[in-house]
């Protein structure tokens, strides 16, 4: 998953960070603790984009906000890497860190999969953010405390000079960039935002909720408003903070019906038995956090709970609290940073913001928290608008929510997404809950999101890119669909439409364990349960588990025959398929040409998958004048019907036709087409081959050092993928001699150049494999032209007296490979017959003699 954008600065936080970069050079897995709203995700975050050159294989980043089932953490962890095949098994070969965000919701989970991996993985580090330490022997733990508060300062250069108030005037500047916020410190303010930083101890949540408020309201009518507000924590009001028993909302109305919260909906409490500000949230986990949240973390003593565990408890810039020394930096209030206090503040501050919203902009807040990630502005309008919020004013007061700071605002790639903190969220989720309109929503959600899988099941390119930056909801709706006993066809049918992602992006083994969970307890028709089952078998195969896969073609034959012929050959082409990974070539093209020979041309995504099928069975038999033709074919179908991801397959197979032809130039510009259609729809199955088969291309057009570079490299790619059906037998039966070859040529530069391909992440494998071309350097047997090396390898043997079936055994290829190779030397040399070649050779070796 890409780092997540931010479009505020980040101030402050240097101790912190050089914190949490001195734990990780001492032990492999970091959890960075604190509060609700401290801050934790932007100190993890900076601190690993520092020391991604540490890291061979960079850093990752993945969220795991949005993901409730501890039993699909691993597949959600793969996903996010890219990884279709084992993941302890590929974590093993990388020296990577991995950033795990938001893991207290799933700590348990997270404990066993990360020391797993950690012991498989000896190049893997694990920083992980959480408000409660994860529990695996030897890990450390870094706290996050709010930032330094104003103690006895004064003056305005010594105010700004403390931590809250750079952050403050930081987040009023950039309230509305480019504009002047009218706002700047001053000797008749000072002592105001002083006071508003210290009643906000220090929190950087807080801090930028009431950032947002600033520019509109002079600082002391903030503070004469909290005063009148009492005290969360139910003390006698020292710092002037909301009393919620007496205030639980300053307009009057606490749910987005605007009920008043006498109505009887039910309310959460805090450690001292008082009553918060939104209701329990009965049905889901992260909002019954929130109401729980006065006891989930207790940092000391999880950072110091588990053998082997160390903790760094961060303090203020110079290393200390400044409550117990004082100074310029200021001081902390005695609450601050415990759980008690800060996280009650941390709610009550989120409370306040809620209640200086106007009702449409409470009613949106509210709804908004039915996304489980990252979402649209027409994502908002279709699933919120609605009653009291009419579609023409959500556009408005979504970006009055952004003004606030309640939403955050990211632009990624063209694409412009909105999202919410987790904690603002989770008072969200808490008080919708309680509204009645929690399920209808959720309702419009998962409807909206089917709708949007409709695009991904046409095979369209941008779709395809488009879902998996929205796959946190995707899968939510996927699981609401699950879970009600009535929609569970419509999840199928959903789940149908995303078989592309599923196979192409990197989530089978989500996709294959939703179909094998609701297969067997859902009624449905017999179309969609045939689709379902093939579409399980295929994912089944590619995984290779062959016995899933031949099991569920079992379970298709009953469907299929309800079908008629139409049934028989949607199964022949998944038998064909499945035939295709167990390598039985024979039953595959049987099965496959049944299947395309029946269907109609535009018969969608079967006729045309099929095809391609066929062209790669026939190039793996060595029959590749029939294998181009029919892949042509496929190529035209693809183009003509928009299918982005299969063409990229299709130019694939024909780019290994065109090599095992010997035109090398043709074939190495299919393969960077291929690769780069891979990269731009965020496709991780088929990189490998196509790396791969880029260095075998350099190596038959004479750059040795690239070849061995990006054959070094290919091998790391390899276990992102797990199929049978890359094509891999073709490359395999010559991997040893073109080793082999390499090292000689290039002697003593063999060792660097493979280091060199050892040493590339992805992201640089794939840049180096699609940087333009270069002259390649003179051949090393320029003797030999107008052949290619490889050519010139079988005309030696020819001259040698040996038979096409004793050169392929020689050169461990297949024999139709160097029945091609001989096409090509007699086409090349305008000869008709072996003698002539092996005269030819003979010639050439005492004209280089003499």
């Amino acid at each position: 998953m890409p780092w997540r954008a931010t479009a505020t600065s980040f101030v402050g936080r240097r101790q912190e960070v050089a914190d949490v970069r001195r734990m990780l050079q001492r032990s492999r897995l970091v959890t960075v603790t604190g509060i609700a709203g401290v801050g934790k995700t932007r100190v993890a975050v900076r601190a690993a984009q520092f020391m991604r050159r540490a890291f061979t294989d960079g850093s990752r980043f993945v969220e795991l906000a949005g993901h409730t089932d501890p039993e699909s953490l691993e597949e959600v962890i793969a996903q996010s890497l890219d990884v279709t095949g084992d993941l302890t098994a590929q974590l093993s070969r990388r020296r990577l860190l991995l950033v795990l965000d938001t893991c207290e919701h799933l700590t348990a989970a997270c404990s066993a999969l990360v020391q797993s991996l950690l012991r498989a993985a000896p190049g893997l580090h694990v920083l992980a953010t959480s408000r409660q330490a994860l529990r695996v022997p030897g890990g450390h733990a870094v706290i996050v405390r709010p930032l330094a508060v104003p103690g006895g300062e004064s003056a305005p250069a010594d105010v700004a000079r403390v931590e809250s108030v750079s952050l403050l005037l930081d987040r009023v500047a950039a309230v509305d960039p480019g504009v002047d916020p009218g706002f700047e410190l001053t000797e008749r303010n000072a002592a105001s935002v002083a006071e508003l930083c210290r009643r906000l101890e220090g929190i950087p949540l807080a801090i930028e909720l009431a950032a947002a408020h600033v520019r509109r309201s002079p600082v002391d009518e903030l503070l004469a408003r909290m005063d009148a507000y009492g005290d969360p924590l139910g003390r006698p009001d020292p710092l002037g903070r909301p009393d919620l028993d007496r205030h639980p909302d300053p307009s009057g109305r606490s749910d987005s019906l605007g009920r008043p919260d006498s109505d009887g909906q039910p309310v959460a409490s805090d450690d001292n038995g008082r009553r918060a500000t939104y209701p329990v949230d009965v049905g889901g986990q992260r909002a019954r956090n929130v109401a729980d949240a006065g006891r989930r973390l207790r940092p000391s003593a999880d950072a110091r709970g588990f053998r082997g565990s160390d903790s760094a408890d961060v303090r203020g810039p110079q290393g200390s609290h400044p409550a117990e020394t004082g100074g310029p930096w200021g001081r902390r209030s005695p609450d601050a940073g415990t759980h008690r206090g800060g996280d009650v503040t941390t709610r009550a501050v989120i409370a306040w913001s809620h209640g200086l919203c106007s009702p449409e902009e409470r009613l949106l807040w509210e709804r908004l928290s039915v996304f489980a990630g990252t979402f649209e502005r027409a994502a908002a309008e279709k699933v919120c608008a609605g009653g009291p919020l009419p579609a023409a004013r959500l556009r408005a007061m979504l970006a009055v929510l952004v003004e606030k700071a309640i939403v955050t605002r990211e632009q990624d790639e063209g694409r412009a997404a909105y999202r919410m903190p987790d904690s603002v969220r989770e008072f969200a989720a808490a008080r919708l809950a309680g509204s009645g309109e929690r399920e209808r929503l959720r309702a419009r959600h998962r409807e909206h999101y089917y709708t949007l899988a409709e695009a991904v099941g046409r095979d369209r390119g941008e779709a395809i890119v488009r879902v998996r930056d929205e796959w946190a909801d995707l899968r939510a709706a996927l699981e609401s669909f699950a879970a009600d006993p009535a929609a569970r066809e419509r999840g199928l049918r959903m789940g149908l439409r995303l078989g592309r992602l599923w196979t192409f992006g990197g989530m089978a083994g989500y996709g294959r364990r939703y179909l094998e969970r609701l297969l067997p307890i859902t009624s449905c028709p017999d179309p969609v349960r045939l689709d379902a089952l093939l579409l399980l078998a295929h994912l089944a195969a590619g995984s290779g588990d062959l016995g899933a896969a031949r099991k569920a073609l079992e379970e298709a034959e009953a469907p299929a025959a309800q079908l008629g012929p139409r049934g028989a050959l949607h199964l022949a082409k998944a038998r064909g398929t499945v035939s295709l990974c167990a390598g039985d070539l024979t039953a595959a093209e049987r099965h496959l040409t049944r299947c395309v020979d029946g269907l109609p041309p535009d018969g969608g995504v079967h006729p045309l998958d099929a095809t391609v099928e066929l062209g790669l069975t026939l190039l793996l038999a060595g029959r590749t004048g029939e294998a181009e033709e029919v892949l042509a074919k496929a190529g035209t179908l693809g183009r003509e019907a928009g299918h982005a991801a299969t063409a990229a397959w299709t130019e694939l197979a024909l780019a290994l036709a065109r090599r095992t032809a010997g035109q090398y130039a043709e074939a190495d510009t299919l393969a960077r087409t291929a690769l780069r259609t891979q990269v731009s729809l965020h496709m991780t199955f088929g990189r490998a081959l196509c790396v791969e088969l880029l260095g075998r291309l350099a190596a038959d057009q004479g750059r040795p050092a690239r070849a061995a570079r990006l054959l070094s490299a290919a091998q790391r790619l390899w276990g992102y993928e797990v199929s049978p059906l890359l094509g891999a037998p073709i490359l395999a039966a010559e991997r040893d001699s073109h080793l082999r070859e390499l090292r000689e040529t290039l002697g003593r530069q063999h060792g660097k150049a493979v280091a060199e391909g050892r040493a590339m992440s992805e992201e640089e494998v794939i840049s180096d494999a699609l940087a333009p071309s270069v002259t390649p350097p003179a051949p090393a047997v320029p003797f030999w032209a107008p052949l290619t090396p490889r050519e010139a390898d079988v005309a030696e043997l020819v001259a040698a007296g040996l038979t096409n079936r004793l050169i392929a055994q020689r050169l461990v290829v297949a024999r139709r490979t160097v029945d091609s190779h001989m096409e090509n030397i007699l086409a090349k040399l305008g000869f008709s017959g072996r003698s002539q070649v092996a005269a030819w050779v003979i010639g050439r070796r005492q004209r280089e003699q003499g």
